[in-house]
């Protein structure tokens, strides 16, 4: 047990080391990577921090970043979204995009019968993660494209 307690511990000071951190910032601004992959990833980690596998998204996120080769740190730090301040205003816009997906009604909807809104929470989820994933690769490639293209044209134009 001690043995345990004390690994963990260990793993809890390595995720805090100041190596850990520069390992990070190095991987979210790493010119390796292209800024469509990046964009990706960001929208991916939207979209995971949103479909409602609550307790398993950063946990499959990660998975997967590693798996599609996505920039993890982006992914990650995006598949945040839904902090327990935010989680309300999620299932809430869910159950709302989902009442277009199923026909269903919200006149009703309360913490009584919510399971019987089940189906319509969850397509509302799953969709509402598609537009917000979207919506953020859209403008964070918009960003990154707009950022590259300034950096460059400080470099031209500066005296040297």
């Amino acid at each position: 047990m001690q043995l345990l307690i004390a690994n963990i511990l260990k793993q809890i000071k390595t995720l805090f080391a100041k190596k850990t951190w520069s390992r990070i910032v190095a991987q979210l601004y790493s010119p390796d990577q292209s800024d469509e992959l990046k964009a990706f990833s960001a929208a991916f980690g939207i979209f995971m921090g949103i479909i409602p596998i609550w307790g398993f998204q950063t946990i499959t996120a990660i998975f997967l970043a590693v798996t599609f080769k996505l920039n993890k740190a982006l992914v990650i730090v995006f598949s945040q979204v839904s902090f327990p301040a935010i989680f309300p205003v999620i299932i809430w816009l869910s159950f709302k995009v989902g009442r277009y997906c199923v026909g269903g009604s919200d006149a009703n909807l309360s913490f009584k019968n919510i399971n019987s809104h089940l189906l319509q929470y969850v397509y509302g989820s799953f969709t509402l993660a598609l537009i917000a994933a979207l919506f953020t690769g859209v403008i964070t490639f918009s960003l990154l494209k707009t950022f590259r293209l300034v950096k460059q044209y400080r470099l031209r134009v500066s005296p040297s």
